[in-house]
């Protein structure tokens, strides 16, 4: 593991950070943010305030494996603090990388806990607990880097110390894993990153390739390979979206999932631990729009999906939903396609080329099962987008669910997972 100290860490956050932007500037000019009516379906509970930029997504985080004492301490040294803030109506616009930044309060709870961690490193009856912390501070190195945006210096640091911690974890859980430098044949000369999670085993194993949100990072699937995949002895391929994380300097268009056929394609060609007749993709809200273009432009490799709460059609083209979205949504969308939020309404053509019923894809039937799965009340995909995703898939089908516990609703995907997955794989 390496040597970070609080010190040091730091004192690495605070190169050339002078001139940096405050994270709600980012791709916003507006010279004031007021939050809109927000449509509470569309975050999770609890995660808005009109008080704050970010969502708090202290479920979450909870669920991840962040202690609740750790997100109370950064959460309260932000919103007491008495540095001047970019939005002085919201709380988590301190300007200066310090005390009070947001990025900065949670790098500083998760240099913490790295150095609990090192701690403990070389005791090998503390090893449970040693993992336990690196996993916390990899989620608020994760959390400080959010809603990663590019262009956000201080972002792209917290993202390169929670890789490591990442690393570390791993390694002492004894996870085998690679990390992906793939060639892109667009002509980028920046290779496409990706992680791939592999169970104990010597024989080919079935895979699931896993796109999400842009809320998260690739890291935040971990639970879902160690809770739900490696015991059933599945591998797992994730990678950050475009104009997301690792993988920022790649452009964002319709053509949302071409970083992942590209990695898909280079694991099938060049990976004998996988078996290529039995793999899986799996999508969580934007990253179901991915998943689901892939299964039809990967059909030869995809044999069954599972979208969840998929970005489909409505969340692209409904004004209304537009309209009730978070600023700090608002803002992470204009990022991804290098506008200005300030005009939000010339976006929405734009964002209407996404609509997968708007590009006619959903016009035909693929021939891979997709499993559409969203939530009662849920505005950003209704039933109508999940039956309309189910009814374009042979074997498809579409389940609404009520809304609930994080975890209990974790669970019940999880095993969802296993049955449809294990249908079509024999695991």
């Amino acid at each position: 593991m390496d040597d970070i100290s609080e010190t040091n860490l730091t004192e690495k956050m605070l190169v050339r950070q002078l001139t940096s932007l405050e994270t709600s500037l980012i791709s916003n000019s507006c010279k004031t943010i007021e939050q809109p009516a927000v449509n509470e379906s569309l975050v999770s509970p609890g995660a808005y305030s009109p008080k704050w930029f970010r969502l708090r997504r202290k479920a979450y985080w909870f669920l991840q494996g962040l202690p609740m004492d750790i997100w109370e301490n950064a959460l309260i040294a932000i919103s007491s603090s008495k540095n001047k803030r970019s939005r002085e109506n919201l709380l988590d616009t301190v300007e200066a990388y310090g005390e009070g930044n947001w990025c900065y309060e949670f790098v500083h709870q998760g240099t913490l806990l790295v150095n609990k961690a090192k701690a403990l490193e070389k005791t090998p009856s503390n090893k449970e607990e040693y993992i336990r912390l690196l996993n916390s501070a990899r989620i608020c190195f994760n959390v400080a880097s959010y809603p990663h945006l590019r262009g956000d210096k201080n972002a792209d640091k917290a993202q390169t110390i929670a890789l490591q911690s990442y690393r570390d974890m791993l390694t002492a859980l004894g996870v085998k894993f690679k990390e992906l430098s793939v060639p892109c044949s667009n002509g980028n000369k920046t290779p496409i990153k990706a992680w791939l999670h592999l169970p104990k085993s010597d024989e080919p194993v079935p895979m699931i390739i896993a796109a999400g949100s842009y809320e998260t990072l690739f890291s935040d699937f971990f639970l879902l390979f160690a809770e739900c995949l490696a015991p059933h002895g599945v591998a797992m391929l994730t990678l950050d979206n475009p104009r997301c994380g690792q993988n920022q300097t790649f452009a964002l268009d319709y053509d949302c999932s071409i970083l992942h056929r590209e990695v898909l394609d280079y694991v099938v060609q060049n990976e004998p631990l996988i078996d290529s007749t039995r793999i899986g993709a799996l999508g969580v809200r934007f990253g179901g729009n991915i998943v689901t273009r892939m299964c039809y432009m990967r059909s030869q490799y995809i044999k069954a999906a599972i979208c969840l709460g998929p970005a489909i059609n409505r969340c692209f083209t409904d004004d209304k939903v537009l309209d009730e979205l978070p600023v700090v949504v608002k803002n992470s969308i204009a990022n991804r396609i290098d506008r200005d939020v300030a005009d939000w309404n010339s976006l929405k053509p734009i964002l209407s080329q996404f609509s997968l019923k708007v590009q006619g894809l959903l016009g035909s039937k693929t021939a891979v099962p997709i499993s559409a799965i969203g939530f009662d009340g849920d505005s950003f995909c209704d039933s109508d987008d999940l039956k309309l995703l189910a009814n374009s898939s042979v074997d498809g089908e579409f389940t609404v669910i009520k809304k609930g516990k994080l975890i209990d609703a974790s669970n019940k995907f999880y095993e969802k997972i296993i049955s449809w997955y294990g249908k079509y794989f024999n695991f």
